[in-house]
């Protein structure tokens, strides 16, 4: 079974293509070819940086802290592409 097919999840909301990044009729509109990866910047505290990017199956995320010359990614395992970029803080 492809990966595709794995990854699949019928209840997945439909997005606007005209407002999505990762879409190419976004950047069809704007007469632009679409970026291999789209980064969408999350605020956040504490000088860290963080992006995201939708991928197969949940979220491909970024965080970086340039003043400390460090940073790291990893996988956000998200695969109706729910989760609206915000923190829970219990």
């Amino acid at each position: 079974m492809a990966i595709s097919n794995m990854m699949r999840d019928d209840d997945v909301a439909e997005i606007d293509p005209q407002t999505d990044p990762n879409n190419e009729a976004y950047w069809a509109e704007r007469g632009m070819k679409r970026p291999q990866i789209v980064w969408e910047r999350l605020s956040s505290s504490n000088n860290i940086e963080v992006y995201r990017t939708r991928v197969p199956g949940g979220w491909l995320i970024m965080l970086v802290q340039e003043y400390r010359d460090c940073g790291g990614s990893f996988f956000y395992p998200d695969p109706a592409h729910r989760w609206d970029g915000t923190g829970y803080h219990g």
